[in-house]
C-alpha cells in the first residue's frame, strides 16, 4: 500500500489535474493532491513549492508509515509504479535529463549523473535523512529551496559511496545507480523507466514532459491519451520560440 501525491496550487495548472488523477487512478487510487498554502509556509522565492511537497509528505509517511510517492503534475504515468515501489530501497528518485552536464552541474559532473525530483519514493526508513533534508531546505543552506539541489549539493559534501545494480523487468535490462549515505541507500533509476522529453513509447514507467516546451496546459493535456509518437517532440529543439534552431535535433533521427 502506498500514496500517490502531487501539487497543484493556482490556476494556470488546474486544468491538468483531472487528467493526472484519472490516469493515476488507473494504477492507484490512494491519491492526496495539495492544492492549498498551510499557513506555516510563505510562498517566497524561487521552488518553495519543493518546501511544501516534502513537509506535507513527510507528514503522510510518518502518519501511514507507509511508501509516499510524488509525481509532479507534468508527470503522465503510462503503467503501474508499483514494481518501483517495491524495490529495496530507502528512497527512489528519477534520473534528471543531461547525465554529468545535468542541473546542478557542479554537483552532476562529479556523481556522473543528475537526480530529478519529479517523481520520488519516499520510505519509512529514510524519515531521519528527509526531515535533514527538509531542515536544510527551509534553511536554504545551498541557497534554494530546491529539494533536487539541496539533496544533490547536501550528497557531495557528505562521505559517500556509488554502486550499479541491475534492474530486470518484462525480460529487459536496466542500470540503476545507487548512492550510499548516512546509512541509507538512495536509488537513481535508470532514464529509460522515467523518460525526460520523451520521443518514442518503450518500456518506460512514466513521462516527464514540460508543459511550455509542447505549447502550453491547452497543448499538454493530449498527452495523456494521444500516441506519443503522433504528437509534437517535447524536446526544444528546433523549436524557434524556445531558443536556438541552428543545430539539428537529434531526436528527429529516433522517430
Amino acid at each position: 500500500m502506498y500514496t500517490i501525491t502531487t501539487v497543484c496550487i493556482g490556476s494556470k495548472y488546474m486544468p491538468i489535474l483531472p487528467y493526472w488523477k484519472k490516469k493515476v487512478e488507473t494504477f492507484c487510487s490512494q491519491i492526496e493532491v495539495f492544492e492549498s498554502i498551510p499557513k506555516s509556509i510563505t510562498p517566497v522565492g524561487y521552488a518553495w513549492w519543493d518546501v511544501l511537497r516534502l513537509n506535507k509528505n513527510l507528514n503522510i509517511l510518518i502518519k501511514t508509515k507507509e511508501p509516499v510517492v510524488h509525481i509532479d503534475i507534468d508527470v503522465i504515468l503510462r503503467k503501474d509504479i508499483t514494481p518501483l515501489v517495491e524495490l529495496e530501497y530507502d528512497l527512489i528518485f528519477s534520473q534528471e535529463i543531461g547525465g554529468e552536464e545535468a542541473f546542478p552541474k557542479e554537483c552532476s559532473s562529479q556523481l556522473g549523473f543528475g537526480i530529478c525530483s519529479g517523481v520520488y519514493i519516499l520510505k519509512p526508513s529514510a524519515i531521519a535523512f528527509l526531515m535533514k533534508l527538509l531542515k536544510r531546505m527551509k534553511n536554504k543552506t545551498y541557497d534554494t529551496y530546491s529539494d533536487q539541489v539541496t539533496l544533490m549539493n547536501y550528497i557531495i559534501a557528505t562521505p559517500h559511496s556509488i554502486t550499479k545494480e541491475i534492474y530486470r523487468v518484462d525480460n529487459k535490462t536496466f542500470t540503476n545507480n545507487i548512492i550510499h549515505i548516512d546509512g541509507i541507500r538512495i536509488c537513481v533509476l535508470d532514464f529509460s523507466l522515467i523518460i525526460r522529453d520523451p520521443v518514442l513509447t518503450k518500456d518506460q514507467y512514466a513521462d516527464h514532459i514540460n508543459i511550455d516546451n509542447v505549447g502550453g496546459v491547452s497543448q499538454f493535456i493530449r498527452y495523456f491519451d494521444e500516441p506519443l509518437e503522433s504528437l509534437p517532440l517535447t524536446c526544444r529543439c528546433l523549436k524557434r520560440h524556445l531558443g536556438d534552431t541552428s543545430v539539428s535535433c537529434p531526436h528527429l533521427d529516433l522517430r
